[in-house]
């Protein structure tokens, strides 16, 4: 009888908010993290930064992530109000009939067993852009604590990938262009 009250009392104690698991996320920072891009030409170096974006998807504490990033085209900027004109129209991302690109995560792979403690993963994904969907991978670097640190990474997509082979007799745009990754993330407990 007394090991059964005790079981009982175990059982309760177990039961209780008192003794359940906190959950664990992080929430991607929108205010300190960004996306660029560089595409070089014979005359110029154009940077650019797309200035709405949304993540949707969970970022556990493990660092797990179910998602993907959706970009507004109509946003992109370069500093150049004639430039991001003609880069919305349809000789580069036709905007209007593709309003967003995405960027599915399919995997996300810490160097090291521990995930929290990982200075380096692997991202891969599935980038859409024009209604074109590749694969693509790229490393991501950490830096920060656990409770809150930022991950930067960088890779190239072939433009002509994604049908956006427009060109200028003066000016050559280079067919690489290297995308930048800035993503803050804070630790929130509940």
């Amino acid at each position: 009888m007394a090991r059964l009250i005790k079981m009982l009392w175990l059982g309760i104690l177990l039961a209780s908010p008192l003794s359940a698991a906190k959950t664990v996320w992080y929430e991607i920072q929108p205010a300190q993290s960004q996306i660029t891009f560089l595409v070089k030409s014979r005359v110029v170096k154009a940077q650019g930064v797309f200035r709405k974006w949304d993540f949707k998807g969970k970022i556990n504490g493990s660092l797990q992530v179910v998602g993907f990033v959706s970009i507004d085209c109509a946003s992109i900027d370069t500093d150049n109000t004639r430039r991001d004109k003609h880069l919305r129209d349809a000789d580069f991302f036709d905007c209007k009939t593709h309003p967003t690109h995405t960027f599915r995560i399919t995997s996300v792979s810490p160097q090291d067993k521990s995930a929290l403690k990982a200075t380096e993963f692997t991202l891969q994904g599935e980038l859409s852009i024009k209604g074109t969907t590749r694969p693509v991978a790229f490393k991501l670097k950490r830096e920060g604590g656990e409770a809150h640190f930022t991950l930067k990474g960088s890779f190239f997509i072939n433009r002509d990938d994604y049908g956006i082979s427009y060109d200028s007799a003066l000016n050559p745009i280079e067919k690489q262009v290297r995308i930048d990754v800035k993503l803050a993330l804070m630790r929130h407990t509940r």
